[in-house]
């Protein structure tokens, strides 16, 4: 990856866009889709800007998606949200041969542009390839390679840009959980972390965040030429004919199977079988690992700067108390109030969830019913009878 950002820095250096009226007559623009990959970085699809002048030989693609894995602290970075993205060029032909490569297909849309717009459209592109803008904040919802492209269009227009109108909108999290499903645990962990910003509701230009709602959309959105409105880009073309991935099919179910599968000998130890030696060692992993998840929740819901991560109910389920039960757990001291102000967080998760209408992935039922099955135990409520 890092071979790539050095030779698209290079390539926007050596290629300026800004050309006399004459070329930019000769220009074509489409808009390059490409279908979700196989990586977890990838699923989602991809989005670039693909710009010709006839007759000349050029022929590149505008990438708002590369970033770089040996960026120090990449993780810590990606989850505080100060994880850089940059525009990248190179050429069209190098740029499918990647996608090829990698088995996904790729489609492609003429954009409806008068001359000026082109024109005013490749300043604005020269201006994004400028050292002190070449990179930018990422954000997954409000600020990717998609919707870089799909504000970078709508800049160049001269008059006004006519998004559809959605009869029936979906939120966010509803719009990216078809494409986390190939990937059971990944869309666990995306629910775990997502907040109630995720359940807002999508307009049709919000959907363009993911690359294949922005090829869909854009075939329903208009552009004002001489006051009147003609599609803003041509149908879809298929230059990559590549099936996609198989669907998740049964294994979305894989976590809520395995959550369930450990919550059982989690209630026969504690309210069927007295074993207190299992019991310790329950308790000592049980805490342990959910200490872990409460740290990440209350980093997430307090310190990155992704909004969609804030205001995350599972905070309660998962709450900070159980970090410090885990220490009187270590300490071998009981901690009976703390218990039971735990037990009764955690208890108010799932219908606080229910009344304010945070997304639930069915796997974070078991999830918290582990950790609450637990805390009942050591609330010790049978000393109040």
């Amino acid at each position: 990856m890092k071979r790539v950002v050095i030779l698209s820095v290079l390539l926007a250096m050596m290629l300026p866009l800004r050309s006399n009226p004459r070329d930019t007559d000769s220009a074509d623009v489409y808009l390059i889709t490409c279908a979700p990959g196989s990586e977890s970085y990838s699923i989602y699809g991809h989005t670039a800007l693909r710009i010709t002048f006839r007759g000349t030989g050029f022929d590149m693609v505008y990438n708002w998606g590369i970033f770089d894995f040996s960026t120090p602290n990449f993780v810590y970075r990606f989850a505080k949200g100060r994880l850089d993205y940059m525009l990248g060029v190179y050429d069209y032909e190098v740029f499918l041969r990647e996608y090829f490569m990698e088995g996904r297909a790729v489609w492609s849309q003429k954009v409806n542009l008068g001359t000026p717009e082109k024109d005013r459209l490749f300043s604005l592109i020269d201006e994004n390839l400028r050292p002190e803008n070449i990179k930018y904040r990422y954000d997954f919802f409000f600020d990717n390679c998609a919707t870089r492209v799909r504000d970078i269009i709508a800049q160049s227009a001269s008059d006004t840009i006519i998004f559809p109108v959605l009869e029936k909108k979906k939120s966010f999290r509803q719009l990216i959980n078809p494409f986390q499903e190939v990937m059971p645990w990944l869309d666990l962990g995306a629910d775990l972390l997502l907040g109630r910003q995720a359940d807002r509701k999508a307009t049709a230009s919000d959907e363009m965040f993911l690359p294949i709602y922005l090829k869909n959309n854009m075939l329903n959105t208009f552009i004002v030429h001489g006051g009147v409105q003609e599609p803003l880009t041509g149908p879809p073309v298929t230059v990559l004919d590549i099936p996609y991935p198989a669907e998740a099919g049964n294994g979305a179910r894989v976590p809520q199977a395995v959550l369930y599968l450990i919550l059982l000998p989690v209630l026969l130890v504690t309210f069927v079988f007295r074993m207190p030696g299992v019991e310790k060692a329950f308790d000592f992993l049980l805490y342990f690992i959910y200490s872990l998840v409460a740290i990440v929740l209350v980093f997430t819901n307090l310190f990155s700067e992704h909004n969609a991560l804030h205001y995350n109910l599972l905070i309660l389920g998962i709450n900070p108390l159980i970090p410090v039960l885990f220490v009187f757990l270590f300490t071998r001291k009981k901690a009976i109030s703390i218990s039971r102000a735990a037990f009764a967080l955690s208890a108010l998760w799932l219908p606080v969830m229910l009344i304010t209408g945070q997304g639930i992935n069915p796997a974070l039922i078991p999830l918290v019913l582990i950790i609450v099955t637990r805390l009942f135990k050591h609330c010790d409520f049978g000393k109040m009878l």
